[in-house]
């Protein structure tokens, strides 16, 4: 990952916990522990339960729809790519589902 790409998805992520801690819920950013078996950890977590019992959490994707990777799929159409990349944090977190509320914030 690039210096300026890591850049903004930490800016991208301070400014979500920094809205949700405006509003007083208390958050926090890149939890560890999670996840045991490989050490990924989502960008952050809020400190309440909201939903049955789960607390949510979020991690932060910021594409590129020029990027080799994304553009034979960027020409099907924004929501396409955004659904892909969704995906692709989705199933990255699945062993969390049991216990948090994923969201993946795609930009």
């Amino acid at each position: 990952m690039s210096v300026g790409r890591l850049a903004r998805d930490h800016d991208f992520n301070s400014l979500i916990a920094w809205a949700l801690v405006s509003v007083g819920i208390p958050v926090t950013k890149e939890p560890r522990g999670l996840l045991h078996s490989d050490g990924k950890r989502p960008n952050g977590l809020t400190l309440i339960a909201w939903q049955a019992g789960k607390a949510p959490l979020w991690d932060v994707m910021i594409i590129c729809p020029l990027a080799e990777s994304y553009v034979n799929v960027a020409v099907q159409g924004t929501s396409t790519l955004v659904e892909l990349a969704a995906a692709h944090k989705t199933a990255k977190y699945t062993k969390l589902a049991c216990c948090y509320l994923f969201h993946p914030v795609v930009v």
